[in-house]
């Protein structure tokens, strides 16, 4: 009778996971993780300068884990985050990081895996 029990409340776990990993994707989700918000657009962070050229070192960096705009704007938000820095991410797996001052690639990829991504290479 205990087996019983136990076998229905498993299935019914997974029942009510498969019907809200729907619902995320049919918001818009990607089912990455992000809520898919059920917003038309996303809004990106803004960054004060947005002049290339007071942006002297640029870097380009692959990262693994985004697939949709939520992704982008959380790993934009946590490479802007580190001053003096401008990134934009694009789909699939692209990031261009612009600096003010000499890029490092252990702290980008330190902000990148606190968002929950990871750099590839």
């Amino acid at each position: 009778m205990i087996n019983v029990i136990i076998v229905l409340a498993v299935a019914a776990v997974i029942l009510l996971a498969a019907r809200r990993y729907l619902r995320t994707l049919r918001r818009g989700g990607c089912g990455c993780g992000c809520a898919g918000g059920g917003e038309a657009r996303v809004v990106r962070p803004t960054v004060s300068d947005t002049n290339e050229a007071h942006y002297p070192y640029a870097l380009d960096l692959t990262v693994e884990g985004m697939h949709c705009e939520h992704c982008l704007v959380a790993v934009e938000t946590a490479l802007d985050g580190l001053g003096g820095v401008w990134a934009r991410a694009s789909l699939p797996d692209r990031v261009r990081v612009l600096s003010k001052d000499p890029i490092d690639p252990a702290a980008l990829a330190a902000a990148v895996e606190a968002a929950g991504y990871h750099v590839a290479g």
